[in-house]
């Protein structure tokens, strides 16, 4: 008899990709969230001990052939798009070129105050996969549809995180098969999300815009749906402050293994976008601009199909992850995090925040600014210099 896969490397290293899930024949894993609030297999006693789910499991085996290609800024020339879009709408163009070949569009949207995938075949479904959704997906049974969409002669693109990109590629392969991954910060507690939300609103929270741009694409701000509309500019928001703080992100992402390497190589997708932070100003767009990374062949030529329709320019891989840190290495795992989750059923959320995380006052947030400012001037002068000679 074989082994589980989750028997055999832990929950402390399960990313909750779904994999295992997908691929049990006798439906005998089940998807819950643990007590941090990931989701985790939970072994039902009809298991076979058949060990497809150790074979389709990346954490214990993963390897592809992926060499990075090209690095581009871009954004969708479509001005609704673009606003929609947490940064350049290139995931959107990308999705409007598959669907427009009679293909199947893959990707996170907002469902009873839950974060699913979910499998769309029409234009007006896009607008519910657009914006960055800061939660453990539910993938559900979306590797299996996919595989009978490919049986079916469809094109299909796939968008997920990285680890749940590698779990697909280790269920299926094929031509037809487009995949979409993030540059990953890491994935937060449902968990701590729903204690923020529960003690904030007081009322059930259906879906969040986490990347409002109504006061522009750098300047995002939250809103949360509720019977009142709740709208935190991202820097004063409690529960997105602990979630760039690294507090209670999944174990896993603290050493993660499906981001590839500096120079590019081994990302698991055929295309990698992020927000393009750091952006040179002459490709700055207020809107947004994407990053663009193409992982091999297959991913520079969709790309190509949509070129008509964004503004585009390409750039070195350097320039582009010089503000994104996260596509390569992993943030560092905080030495409170135990306590953290120790506290966690004892204090409220503004309690923990205080004591783990304390969001700066707008006095503080004043003064930092004025003593980075003769930083900021010499850098300046620095750019400058460097650029006259």
């Amino acid at each position: 008899m074989e082994k589980t896969a989750i028997n055999i490397i832990g929950n402390k290293q399960c990313t909750g990709c779904f994999g295992c899930y997908n691929v049990c024949p006798v439906n005998a894993i089940e998807m819950k969230y643990d007590e941090e609030g990931f989701y985790k297999p939970n072994i039902l006693e009809n298991c076979i001990e058949c060990g497809k789910c150790e074979k389709v499991c990346p954490v214990i085996k993963n390897e592809n052939s992926n060499k990075y290609i090209k690095a581009y800024g871009a954004w969708s020339n479509d001005e609704e798009i673009l606003l929609n879009s947490s940064s350049g709408g290139i995931f959107s163009e990308l999705a409007l070129e598959i669907l427009n070949e009679d293909g199947i569009v893959y990707g996170v949207s907002w469902e009873k105050g839950n974060v699913k995938h979910k499998r769309i075949e029409k234009k007006e479904d896009l607008k519910d996969l657009r914006g960055s959704k800061y939660l453990p997906s539910f993938v559900g049974n979306s590797y299996k549809e996919v595989v009978e969409d490919l049986k079916n002669n469809k094109k299909v693109l796939f968008s997920g995180t990285p680890c749940q990109i590698a779990a697909l590629n280790k269920i299926i392969k094929s031509d037809n098969l487009i995949t979409v991954d993030l540059i990953c910060h890491g994935m937060p507690s449902y968990k701590s999300y729903k204690k923020y939300c529960d003690e904030e609103f007081k009322t059930p929270v259906t879906k969040v815009d986490f990347r409002n741009k109504g006061m522009g694409w750098i300047n995002f701000s939250l809103i949360y749906y509720t019977n009142i509309l709740k709208n935190n500019l991202h820097y004063v928001d409690k529960f997105f402050f602990g979630f760039l703080k690294d507090i209670y992100l999944n174990e896993p992402c603290y050493a993660c293994k499906f981001k590839g390497t500096k120079n590019g190589e081994k990302r698991e997708a055929d295309i990698t976008l992020a927000d393009f932070w750091g952006v040179p100003k002459e490709l700055f767009n207020k809107n947004g601009v994407s990053l663009v990374i193409t992982n091999n062949e297959k991913g520079e030529e969709i790309f190509s199909k949509i070129k008509n329709k964004v503004f585009f320019k390409e750039i070195s891989l350097e320039t582009g992850i010089k503000g994104n840190p996260s596509f390569y290495k992993s943030c560092t795992r905080p030495k409170e995090r135990d306590m953290f989750y120790k506290d966690f059923d004892k204090l409220s959320f503004n309690e923990l925040s205080d004591k783990y995380f304390r969001v700066p006052s707008l006095m503080e947030r004043k003064i930092k600014r004025i003593l980075n400012f003769p930083i900021r001037v010499l850098r300046f002068l620095k750019r400058r210099f460097v650029k006259e000679v």
